[in-house]
């Protein structure tokens, strides 16, 4: 190990150690950082072990008393109070996110393929939490849209068959869940779609508002309900912020963090760099079937099938996405260089 005036280098675990802690919200200066860790508080030795540990993970440690961290605890303080801020770890984590799966009787092509990419994600033990972003219900039967035609589209399903179908498709997905040897955490936002149950009942049934069969949480019970989740004060969770083809531009600029929404059924990631950080918006497709009879036999150009598998480091306040994208035409995706076909 290099030395400095006579101390001794550090170890890779010494400096992966200064990494994870560096970033703690309880951290105010270095002084605090390396009392810690129980290292030496001399102001030589740490500026020369911070380098090291910047040297060793290829990190820059920014100062505690910058005006990027200032400037961040502004933005976070500016998040809505009712957003459920959880905590998974304080060292980089994966998490698999999915959206608007409207679930009907039969397994879709990209449900099927995520299943299978998670099952091996469990093997890696990487992930740590999954995310059902919205919308997985469709609830058409409660739509305050008209039908097209009455001689071509399908009678819509009950809401009972819609809770039932959701219930089927996520039993099969905690199937894979609960194989995993490590805990999962399972949270699930609000969607458009999900909000149509209440809806409905404020206008016409507003008698049976505290009957508990109708509640998300009492319908689907391994899951945590939420309109929104920001996740280790690094990334937001939401079904749904802009709409339209340029969403995703949009919330990476709007939102002053990093974030992830659904409803647009569109698959991509957009960034928005400034002096003092680059917030990244993810926006994670949908696992419904590509055609719907409100689309008159027409293609849906801008949705795309699939799903994002998303590195959140709560050190460095960033994400990492990966988008996996399912090709309908010949039931497949690629994932990591593998390919998966349903």
């Amino acid at each position: 190990m290099p030395k400095k005036g006579g101390v001794s280098g550090i170890s890779m675990a010494t400096a992966q150690d200064i990494v994870r802690a560096w970033n703690l919200p309880h951290m105010k200066r270095q002084q605090d950082v390396f009392e810690y860790l129980g290292l030496c508080t001399d102001s030589g030795t740490m500026s020369f072990y911070r380098q090291q540990a910047e040297e060793m993970t290829g990190i820059m440690l920014k100062p505690h008393n910058n005006k990027y961290n200032k400037s961040t605890r502004i933005e976070r303080a500016n998040l809505p109070e009712q957003m459920e801020k959880i905590s998974v770890t304080d060292h980089p984590y994966g998490i698999l996110v999915f959206s608007d799966a409207h679930f009907e009787g039969e397994e879709t092509v990209a449900f099927k393929i995520m299943l299978k990419v998670l099952r091996d994600l469990i093997k890696t033990k990487e992930i740590k939490c999954i995310i059902a972003n919205g919308d997985m219900m469709d609830l058409k039967v409660l739509s305050t849209f008209a039908k097209l035609t009455l001689e071509l589209e399908p009678a819509p399903r009950t809401v009972q068959q819609e809770i039932l179908d959701s219930q089927k498709q996520l039993n099969k997905l905690q199937k894979v869940i609960n194989s995993s040897k490590s805990p999962i955490m399972q949270l699930a936002t609000f969607g458009n779609h999900e909000e149509r149950l209440a809806k409905w009942i404020s206008r016409f049934g507003r008698q049976f508002e505290d009957f508990d069969g109708f509640r998300m949480d009492v319908l689907f019970p391994d899951w945590q309900w939420s309109y929104s989740f920001l996740l280790d004060d690094t990334v937001v969770v939401k079904h749904n912020m802009r709409s339209g083809i340029h969403a995703g531009y949009q919330n990476s600029w709007r939102a002053g963090i990093n974030i992830i929404t659904g409803h647009t059924h569109q698959l991509n990631t957009r960034s928005f760099a400034t002096y003092s950080a680059t917030n990244i918006a993810v926006q994670t497709g949908h696992l419904s079937e590509q055609y719907h009879p409100y689309l008159k036999e027409n293609i849906a150009n801008d949705w795309q099938n699939g799903f994002a598998v998303v590195m959140v480091d709560p050190t460095t306040k960033t994400i990492h996405p990966e988008l996996v994208y399912v090709n309908n035409h010949d039931r497949s995706a690629f994932f990591r260089g593998k390919k998966y076909s349903a």
